[in-house]
């Protein structure tokens, strides 16, 4: 029984001591590279569709703002950051959707393989510029959809899930 009871309190310190991910572990493992940009922006432009709007990705907890994010098209064109926004119809505020600006951006850090994407909603609210910005990790990417989100690989928070359209 003590034996057993040793085993036991040595396999789980052994456990303990290798789940544990060190602090220079990255915070996503995909790395991208300029080539990988292509199925972002396509050879010229490529338009892309939020497929859902998550505050908690992995729950599948989505954000209370999705309705007024999945009906706007992105589109990412070669040789600029800046990511066209062709706006839907529902706004994200109480304003009417052509009094709600959208603004999108990602940037390329090639020596470290990251991308991101920072976008912008902002509309005036009783003489008030109300304005939502946020910006987050590309972490999947493929040819017809790709997920920036925060949070550890695997433990994604905040997501938007974009289908290319």
């Amino acid at each position: 029984m003590k034996l057993r009871y040793s085993l036991f309190i040595a396999s789980f310190i052994l456990l303990s001591l290798t789940a544990c991910s060190s602090d220079e572990d990255p915070l996503f493992q995909d790395k991208y590279t300029s080539e990988d940009l292509i199925q972002l922006h396509g050879v010229d432009q490529k338009n892309w569709r939020i497929e859902a709007y998550y505050d908690n990705y992995n729950q599948k907890v989505l954000s209370a703002k999705n309705a007024c994010f999945v009906d706007d098209i992105y589109v990412f064109q070669k040789g600029t950051k800046t990511v066209q926004v062709v706006p839907g119809e529902i706004s994200c505020s109480e304003v009417e959707p052509e009094n709600e600006i959208t603004t999108a951006s990602y940037e390329f850090y090639e020596q470290e393989g990251l991308i991101f994407i920072s976008i912008s909603k902002a509309s005036l609210v009783n003489g008030v510029i109300k304005n939502n910005f946020f910006s987050l990790q590309l972490v999947e990417l493929s040819n017809s959809k790709m997920i920036f989100a925060s949070g550890e690989k695997g433990n994604y928070e905040v997501a938007i899930v974009f289908s290319a359209s």
